[in-house]
């Protein structure tokens, strides 16, 4: 039996660029994903039966919606006390059960943290960090989990790594690069902004997909402030397409990006379609010193502190 104890961290993303509408339907983006330490603890238990195959395996699934507000009830919908069927984790692992080499009965308990509609990896990364431990036990090669990943969704490919990547395709097209260490404040709203809603709004051009390569648009400058942590450069350098939605339908965010930068922040930004937005600061001591501030000017946000 293997017991694990880790945690699905949450990501963020430094620039995001959304060129077209593949003739998938889905869209092709350019960004860099950051892990972050702020996230989900899960416990993932594995166990090997005695007798039959993969497809005779059993999940059990249990949680802890330690959400407030109108994201504890969208958590309560798929857990394990409303529709199991609608679960990430119950929909990956009923994909997976025919990939499986062996019968196994994994048992995971999760507990919520990571807002659904913020952004930063939320569900994604549960699955993630579930394929990194089930994926082993398949028959699926290198190039096939990946595929497998995309499948689950677009962003779940990221979380099967360890560092941050230069991201494009819809998510897969993944390459590792070294960033200097950063301290920031993620703001949680109120409310969240629907993918698909803030795609549409993009009103992205259909074209064929190109060879999509890895995001080679970024100059050498621009690589460089990523690895030695010149934040302040890479302001307005790097940025999120989706803030001009975003500012838009929720005006607040807007104002609270200004917020980061009267605190201190040498950096600001939307994380992923949103909701959540994030600062980041020059050291800890600055960001800690930020935290009283913007709390107390924006009291309807939940503020986290986090570092990468």
């Amino acid at each position: 039996m293997v017991l694990l104890q880790t945690t699905a961290h949450a990501k963020i993303n430094i620039g995001l660029v959304i060129p077209y509408k593949r003739e998938d339907g889905l869209h092709e983006i350019r960004s860099v994903f950051v892990p972050i330490d702020f996230g989900d603890p899960m416990e993932i238990q594995i166990q090997t039966l005695p007798n039959g195959n993969g497809m005779d395996s059993r999940f059990v699934f249990q949680s802890e919606n330690h959400l407030t507000g109108y994201r504890h009830s969208l958590f309560e919908a798929v857990s394990e006390r409303g529709d199991l069927t609608k679960n990430i984790l119950t929909k990956t692992f009923a994909a997976l059960k025919p990939s499986l080499t062996k019968p196994l009965e994994i048992h995971v308990v999760l507990k919520k943290f990571l807002p659904p509609e913020g952004g930063i990896g939320g569900g994604s990364s549960n699955a993630g960090v579930f394929l990194r431990q089930i994926l082993p036990h398949t028959n699926l090669s290198g190039p096939e989990q990946i595929l497998f990943a995309k499948s689950i969704g677009a962003d779940v490919p990221f979380f099967l790594q360890d560092s941050a990547c230069f991201v494009s395709g819809i998510g897969e097209i993944l390459e590792p690069i070294s960033i200097a260490k950063g301290f920031g404040i993620m703001a949680i709203p109120p409310f969240g902004l629907s993918t698909g809603s803030m795609y549409a709004g993009l009103q992205k051009s259909l074209q064929k997909p190109y060879g999509s390569e890895v995001w080679k648009s970024l100059a050498e400058d621009l690589i460089r402030s990523l690895h030695v942590g010149d934040w302040a450069y890479l302001q307005n350098r790097l940025e999120n397409e989706f803030e001009k939605i975003a500012f838009q339908t929720q005006p607040l965010l807007k104002e609270l990006k200004l917020g980061f930068f009267e605190s201190g922040a040498d950096f600001a930004s939307l994380s992923g379609s949103g909701s959540c937005l994030y600062g980041i600061y020059k050291t800890e001591g600055k960001r800690n010193e930020a935290l009283p501030n913007v709390s107390l000017k924006f009291p309807e946000m939940e503020f986290r502190t986090f570092s990468f």
